[in-house]
């Protein structure tokens, strides 16, 4: 019998959907059965997807939100609600935990793992909360408003997966050292179709060289919302994750859950700052500006690490035309840092190597099913 592996995923946004569908490609290439339980935007991502054996809906968690932002102490204030929630995931783990078996459980961003402890199961995290606490205490002049996001969530998040997860698998551009041993350091995770069309290295073409732009908004509800002004930049404009009344200018796609075109024909990308999205704009060379979902110390950490790296800069909805036509009519990427080039790109085939492992070590992989 094949090996069977439970993936446990997120479904606020699409981030944690399409990473984990990158390892599910690796695993399955290498002999693995692989179940899905999720919510929300991931229940329509993996619902066609022939890699996986079955689609299982999970209640999800939440932020709270208030004008559009996250707030920390409303989400602490909504305890009774999230602990309710809690108790129907548990149940719902229970019995497909009973009727699959499984050898080894990933999750991503789902913490609810009682059930797959008492089993004595393992659990392997896709997370790199490590990263983002890291990056977080060694920068200066953070923004005061994700301080409260940090502690409450972020940091809360690396301590879980540092003391309940048997091991962690973190992604990252660079090899970063890993915070505790537990963790495992991969390179960014990306899907099939974006790695197999990764473009050559080089300087960015002029920006006025530059004919599409990409405005891919987070699919989550913390995503910009803000009316943009689309009409006034001097390219054409594709936008994804919103309706609109497009025109020979601008095109609206609503809510697309196969966006690998779009960003594969764009030439300038314009994201929030979801890590999956920050990853795929750095393989693909093109240059991006950020977003941040305001007070989200993670997504302010991400257009930090795309920043760095010379391959954009981090904006705000208010600003981000602005920034778009001053590039243009200086067409010079002004304000970009000096470019890096070494990025370590094969995430999704460490990471599904890591996860042979414990299959390996649990002793549910047989030898025959194993791939170098």
């Amino acid at each position: 019998m094949k090996p069977v592996c439970l993936f446990m995923i997120n479904g606020l946004g699409m981030g944690n959907s399409t990473r984990c569908y990158a390892v599910i490609e690796q695993l399955r290439a290498r002999g693995v059965e692989v179940h899905v339980l999720t919510s929300g935007n991931g229940l329509e991502f993996f619902r066609d997807k022939p890699e996986i054996a079955s689609l299982n809906r999970m209640e999800n968690f939440f932020y709270s939100v208030k004008d559009n932002q996250i707030s920390a102490w409303r989400t602490v204030l909504s305890v009774r609600q999230l602990v309710r929630r809690a108790w129907v995931k548990n149940r719902q783990l229970e019995a497909l935990l009973r009727r699959l078996r499984p050898a080894v459980v990933v999750t991503d961003s789902e913490y609810t793992i009682g059930p797959v402890r008492r089993r004595r199961i393992p659990v392997v995290a896709l997370n790199n909360a490590d990263v983002v606490v890291g990056e977080y205490l060694r920068r200066r002049g953070k923004p005061r408003s994700i301080m409260g996001q940090f502690w409450l969530v972020e940091f809360t998040d690396y301590l879980f997966h540092r003391f309940f997860a048997d091991l962690v698998i973190s992604p990252a551009p660079l090899r970063l050292s890993a915070r505790h041993a537990r963790i495992r350091r991969v390179g960014l995770i990306l899907r099939r179709e974006v790695r197999d069309n990764l473009p050559p290295g080089g300087p960015f073409p002029s920006p006025r060289s530059l004919r599409t732009l990409l405005f891919m908004l987070s699919g989550s509800t913390l995503g910009t919302k803000k009316t943009l002004l689309f009409h006034d930049l001097p390219c054409l404009v594709a936008v994804i994750g919103r309706d609109g009344p497009s025109d020979g200018q601008v095109t609206y796609h609503g809510r697309v859950m196969h966006n690998t075109p779009h960003l594969l024909q764009a030439d300038l990308l314009v994201v929030n700052g979801g890590f999956s999205a920050v990853s795929e704009a750095l393989a693909l060379n093109k240059p991006t500006l950020v977003i941040p979902v305001p007070r989200h110390a993670e997504q302010y950490v991400n257009a930090m690490l795309l920043k760095d790296l010379g391959r954009g800069d981090a904006v705000t909805e208010e600003n981000v035309i602005a920034r778009l036509k001053e590039l243009y009519e200086a067409d010079a990427w002004t304000g970009f840092a000096a470019r890096s080039d070494t990025l370590c790109l094969d995430g999704a085939r460490e990471a599904a190597e890591i996860i042979m492992e414990v299959l390996e070590k649990s002793g549910r992989l047989e030898g025959d099913k194993k791939q170098p």
